[in-house]
């Protein structure tokens, strides 16, 4: 399942993802500012990265809006944001 996490609900959305075996996290608008502590698939979008001046940790992927779309039709997705 995709999660879509921003900072406000970030908390319940990283103990709903720390259950799920194919969760995969998107960091977006002031969720870009956090690093989940979770050994999952992580992006952040890039817009939000850049308007927010966020330095992104190696391991954290940034994608696009665009691209962002295509990971939402393609999966199932819950939303923290």
């Amino acid at each position: 399942m995709l999660y879509l996490v921003d900072k406000s609900m970030a908390d319940l959305a990283f103990r709903t993802a720390a259950g799920d075996d194919d969760a995969r996290i998107v960091l977006l608008q002031d969720g870009v500012v956090l690093e989940p502590d979770l050994d999952v698939p992580t992006y952040a979008v890039a817009r939000d990265v850049e308007v927010r001046g966020v330095d992104l940790p190696a391991e954290i992927e940034q994608i696009t809006y665009d691209r962002l779309i295509e990971l939402v039709v393609e999966q199932e997705t819950r939303s923290f944001v």
